[in-house]
């Protein structure tokens, strides 16, 4: 079983790499704007798209939802309910 603090560092770590994805994927993003035919570049944006879709769906449900179109709606709206993923308290 995990303690309070190796859950907050492990759910810190994924935050993090689901961050920094996100980044080399909006720059690719950019770089695919004006080299469109780049087949490198667009395997890379497709293998990290994965990577990050897999990255969020196991932080979902672990820790629930990083943004408000992910969220579960059975019980109500509950998107504020907790804290958000990038609020001290959260990580």
């Amino acid at each position: 079983m995990m303690n309070g603090q190796s859950r907050q560092n492990e759910k810190s770590a994924l935050f993090s790499e689901i961050t920094e994805i996100s980044f080399a994927m909006d720059e690719l993003r950019l770089y695919l704007d004006t080299h469109p035919q780049s087949a490198e570049a667009l395997a890379l944006f497709t293998e990290y798209q994965d990577k990050r879709h897999a990255l969020v769906a196991e932080y979902t449900e672990k820790y629930g939802a990083i943004y408000s179109y992910k969220i579960n709606t059975e019980n109500g709206w509950s998107w504020a309910a907790a804290p958000m993923p990038w609020e001290t308290e959260a990580n």
